[in-house]
Parts: structure tokens; sequence; C-alpha cells
């Protein structure tokens, strides 16, 4: 009984001793912030160095390490923190202060890291998710800043300028915005609003920024738009731009504040003449919806002796030429669904002894619908292209056809800060009818004009006259490439071209091709591999590639502009 009698006084006389360094390390830390507060940081230092050594808890790790911070002893502080982190893994303070330390050491990279710690530890941190997207926002990372905050149910938009202003410059631009005041931004808004503003092209630049208001918790978003211009300058620049391949370029942009603009292009090279113009209309319809109508003009002479049958060879000579007239609706919900749809009516007077060809008067008028879906936004990004077409005598014109042509792209991001990306694509189409006019064959290979399949070993036309590249009826197509950028070249807004990056690229080709009406002869499986130089506007690339043909051995160097995907 004496044993027992003297045991809870152990205990007690423990609890207590317990409870008094307890008391002074509670004193301690709290001295040391008062200190802190003051800017007395060596004194810090010195009375938490010794609660460090007497009674270590997470507050004297972390305002210790705070403290170190500030006398720029950075690498103290940041094995301390770190030390307290390994400590106490479930307090999240710790990698605050790091994101903070590293922050001021301009370490962004660590700083997001630290970050995105905070974030698994304590997803309701909205400090940490405010940090890491405005830093995501700073770095032009939309996406990703838009995503951390949206896991937190912000941002909370309260206004939304236009340029810094909170009138719209422009009628286009308020009804391409997918989102609104009073409700929270998603990142789908904003690609929305993104896809409809670049779809215009009015603008050579679109961007966003979120600002923080004097309301917790509320932001307004700002919508950056840079016009494009129609100075003298521009307009002698498009006229020149394409004189390497016999064409020029004449632009008018937003015409009189209206969103319109007109756009046309002349190729005088002599065997294959052609004349473009269209006029792109906005409507406020879907948000923001678009007409184009427009003309093609084609003369052109061709040489199939390289790609037809042998019975035709004495008719591989032909000329070709139409004027189309054409018109196209367009909408964009929502930035991963597109949808277009339209006619095309073409008054042929081709010339040629191929019947199977249509190379006489006969005209032809094609009706089209066609989508684009973006299935994966991420990492992983693809987009797939559908669109059919159909002519029918029975409804207007003279020829009888159908066909689609499907296309899946894909690219994967290797990294972000250097812009290194593998991109591949497959694409396969088809056209059936009892007679199928020239120009609705598939064409394989590279020319000044979009609408071709790329086979970079292969040109469209030799000795300027078309019918060199792989023709069909039907066709698949893999290109695959991977690229990275050499440098951000800056043209501040001059030609209305805000900035290029140049990349290096490597490529593979590989296609067949098929003639159902047996007057080409089917190729075997092409591949053409090479590399080359992209010079890449927010909107478009020029590429400049060379380009080898593993069948024949041919070799190619060439230009060419297109609209960029991604």
């Amino acid at each position: 009984m004496h044993i027992s009698g003297r045991f809870p006084a152990q205990i007690i006389c423990t609890a207590c001793a317990l409870l008094f360094f307890s008391a002074v390390a509670i004193a301690q830390v709290d001295e040391a912030r008062q200190a802190i507060d003051r800017g007395e940081y060596v004194r810090a230092v010195n009375i938490l160095s010794q609660a460090l050594a007497d009674q270590p808890s997470p507050d004297v790790y972390l305002y210790l390490g705070i403290a170190y911070g500030h006398i720029k002893e950075n690498q103290k502080a940041e094995d301390l923190l770190k030390e307290g982190s390994k400590r106490y893994p479930e307090d999240s303070r710790f990698h605050a202060e790091l994101a903070n330390l590293f922050l001021n050491t301009n370490d962004v990279d660590a700083a997001k890291s630290e970050l995105k710690l905070v974030l698994a530890i304590d997803p309701t941190n909205n400090f940490a998710s405010d940090q890491l997207a405005t830093i995501d926002m700073s770095q032009g990372e939309v996406q990703s800043a838009l995503r951390t905050w949206n896991k937190s149910g912000r941002p909370y938009i309260n206004d939304i300028l236009h340029n810094y202003y909170l009138n719209y410059g422009s009628w286009v631009v308020r009804h391409a915005v997918a989102f609104h005041p009073a409700g929270t931004m998603r990142y789908s808004q904003w690609k929305t609003t993104e896809a409809r503003l670049l779809e215009t092209e009015n603008f050579i630049n679109v961007g966003l920024e979120i600002e923080p208001t004097r309301i917790p918790d509320q932001y307004n978003a700002v919508v950056r738009t840079t016009p494009k211009t129609n100075t003298l300058q521009d307009f002698a620049f498009n006229i020149l731009k394409g004189a390497i391949y016999e064409t020029s370029y004449v632009n008018v942009w937003n015409i009189a504040n209206t969103g319109m603009n007109f756009t046309s292009d002349y190729r005088w090279s002599t065997n294959k003449r052609r004349l473009d113009g269209a006029l792109k209309i906005p409507l406020p319809l879907v948000g923001l919806s678009f007409v184009d109508v427009g003309t093609t003009w084609r003369s052109e002479h061709w040489n199939t002796s390289n790609q037809i049958e042998p019975q035709f060879k004495s008719s591989a000579l032909f000329s070709y030429g139409a004027t189309d007239l054409f018109a196209t609706f367009k909408t964009i919900p929502n930035y991963r669904i597109e949808l277009a749809g339209g006619f095309v009516y073409k008054n042929r007077y081709a010339n040629g002894n191929i019947p199977q060809l249509v190379l006489n008067s006969e005209n032809t008028g094609k009706f089209i619908a066609e989508t684009n879906l973006r299935l994966n936004d991420g990492t992983y990004q693809n987009l797939l292209h559908v669109e059919g077409f159909a002519a029918r005598p029975s409804v207007i014109g003279n020829t009888q056809f159908n066909g689609g042509v499907a296309e899946l792209n894909n690219r994967v991001t290797f990294s972000k800060e250097t812009r290194a990306y593998f991109d591949w694509s497959v694409k396969a189409g088809t056209v059936r009818g009892p007679s199928i006019p020239v120009d609705e064959y598939f064409v394989l290979g590279l020319d000044t004009i979009p609408e071709l399949n790329l086979l970079r070993a292969h040109t469209a036309s030799r000795f300027g006259k078309y019918g060199n590249g792989p023709m069909g009826t039907d066709f698949i197509l893999v290109n695959t490439d991977f690229e990275r950028r050499l440098a951000t070249i800056p043209f501040f807004n001059n030609l209305n071209i805000p900035y290029v990056q140049a990349k290096w690229e490597v490529f593979v080709d590989g296609a067949k091709t098929w003639d159902r009406q047996h007057v080409f002869q089917p190729s075997e499986l092409l591949v053409d591999v090479g590399g080359g130089i992209r010079l890449e506007t927010p909107t478009s690339s020029f590429n400049l590639t060379y380009g080898k043909s593993l069948q024949d051995g041919r070799n190619v160097f060439y230009g060419r502009v297109e609209k960029r995907l991604w």
C-alpha cells in the first residue's frame, strides 16, 4: 500500500512538469512571434533556437524557419521547414512557408510544387489555391489556374472587363463571352470564349486575366484582345508575302467595326491560276455563330501521267476550270463541339477525254456537314474531325456522288516549359458515285492551298501542273511529328503578329490510296521522313520542311502556311 500511494504522486509531478515546460515553450513561441512582428529577427532566432533544443514543436520549427528567411539565411530556413514538414506531415503550414521562401528566391517551379502539397493536405486552403492560380496565370497557364480555382468553387466573377474597360470594344466580344457575373467561371467557359473570339479572325491574340476585387473571394475577369489592323503596311505585306509562290493576298479585318472580314487571294501561276474571295459574317446566335459566303475561280492545267492507269496515258493531260459559289454556317456552343454545314455550287468548264472524271461542263451542287469534337484536353489532347458531303442532280447540278472524311488528331505534351510535343494523326476518306469529278478526288502531297492531305515528300504539282501527287477515291494517311521550341521572337503586333515561336520538328508520314473508278493507279505503301522549322503565331504557322520519300528517294524542300490546330 505504501508503494502504490507514492505512484500517483509521481504521475502528478510528471504531468505538472510537462505542463510547465509546455507553458514555457508556448511563451517562447509567443515572444518570438512578437519579435518577428517588430522586425527583431535575430532575437527571434535566438529564442526559438533555445526552444528547439528544449521543447521542439511545430510552431518552433515554423517560426524559426520564417525568422531565418527574413535574415536571408535561406538554406537554414529551407532545411528547418523541410524537417518540420517531415516531423509533422499533416501540418500544411510548412509547405506554404516553403512556397513563400521559393517565391522570394525566384524558384517558381519549386514554389508551385509546395503549393500543390498544401492543397493535397488541405484542399480547402483558399490562400494556397489563390497563390498557385496566380502563378499559373502569370505564366499563361490559364487552364491550370482555372482548374485550381474551380476545385474550391472559385473564381466568383464580380464583373467582366474588356481590355480593362467596363464597356465592350466590339459587339462580337460581348456575344462570345460564355461566362457571366455573379457566378463561378469555369475553364470550359473561358475556352469556349477563346474559341469564338479566335474564330472571328478579328484578333491576333486573345487572353484572360483574373483580378481580385475589394470584396473577399470575388474577382474581375479581364478579356484581353489585340485587334488586327488595316494599315498600308499590312496591305503591302499581304500582297508581297506569297510572292515566292506567285500568290498575293488582300484582307480587310473588322469592316467598320461590324466584326465582318473580307479575305482574298490570287495565284497568278500560269498553270494554276486561282482566285478566292470570302466574307465572314458573325451572328449573335448560340453565343456567336458565323456565316461564310464567297467564291473560288480556278483555271488549271493537269499532267497525271505519273499517277494514271496505262490505258489512260494518252489522256493524262487535260485542263480544269470552275467557278464555285459557297455558303457555310458554323457555331461553337462549347469549345469541345464545333458544328458546321453549307452548300457549294460548282460551275465547271473542264476539258479532257476521261469521262469518269467529268471533264466537261457538268455542274455540281454539293451539301456539306462537319463537326469537330475535343475528347481530351489535358496533357493528352485529341480532336476528332468528321465531315460528310453529297451531290444530287435531283436537287441541283448534274453530278451524283457522296463521301466523307474522318480525322483523329492527337497531342502529348512532354514539357510545357520547352514546348515539347509529340503529335500524331490518322485520317481516312472515301468518295463514291457513278462518276466522280476530278476535283472531288483526294490528293496527297504539298501545295500552297491548305485543303490537301499532308504527305511531306510529295508535291501535288510538278512543273506548275497538278496531278503529280498520289490521288484516289479512297485514302488513309498517318502523320507523326515531334517538335520543340527554339525561341520566342517578339513582333510587338507589327504586321498583325504579336510574336513568333520558332520550333524544330521531325516527322514520319505514311499513306496509301485506292481508286474505285480505276482511273488512277493505287499507290504502294508510301513512307516519307524529314524535318524542318515551324514559325508559329497564336493562330497560324509557317512550316519550312525537308522530306525524303523512302520509296523512290525523292527529296522535297517546301514551305507552306496552315491554321494552327493546337
